[in-house]
């Protein structure tokens, strides 16, 4: 320590001037302790300047149906496609996915989803949204199969009506050829 005594006064003395400056005078010298005339009295309790809460502040609740969604969605993410082209028909990785989904589904009896089919905007409007309304069902019908409730799940066909990407390419129009989940609410009709 020897060589960095001189360094410690100078840095304290920094410190203390530069409390004077920016706090006033009262924040670097304390009051003399006052001697109480009756021992056995307790002074007055120092003002607090910041108050602790009360209690923590609120978490904000997400229902149970978001969190469900949430772990869908990272499950659908990158998945290849679940049908085959041109066709409602289930393929075995579709299947193995929507295995999944019905595992996250039966976390909470009392979600409901609407399953939405998606195409791309290759072929006739009426033809894409007919396809898509059968993939919905079709991924429907698989999870009642596997113990989900039909009333916790409304198929929706939107066709090409609400596109993820601008569908120019092959690999541009695969998005749309897949399923959605949304949360939804009970007593809504496909």
């Amino acid at each position: 320590m020897q060589g960095k005594d001189p360094f410690l006064v100078f840095l304290g003395v920094f410190i203390l001037g530069a409390t004077f400056f920016f706090c006033g005078k009262g924040a670097v010298t304390s009051p003399p302790p006052v001697a109480s005339q009756n021992p056995s009295e307790t002074p007055p309790p120092v003002q607090r300047l910041i108050e602790p809460p009360s209690s923590p502040p609120p978490v904000p609740s997400v229902s149970t149906a978001a969190v469900l969604k949430k772990k869908i969605d990272a499950l659908l993410v990158g998945t290849a496609m679940m049908f085959r082209m041109n066709s409602a028909l289930l393929v075995p990785e579709g299947k193995v996915v929507l295995n999944s989904v019905a595992a996250i589904l039966q976390e909470d009896p009392t979600s409901v989803f609407e399953v939405a089919g998606h195409t791309d905007g290759v072929g006739p409007e009426h033809a894409n949204r007919l396809l898509s309304e059968q993939r919905a069902k079709a991924v429907v019908e698989y999870l009642i199969s596997k113990g989900i409730v039909a009333d916790r799940l409304i198929a929706t066909g939107y066709g090409a009506s609400r596109p993820i990407t601008d569908g120019s390419t092959d690999e541009a129009r695969e998005p749309h050829q897949q399923i959605e989940f949304s949360i939804g609410t009970k007593g809504e009709g496909p």
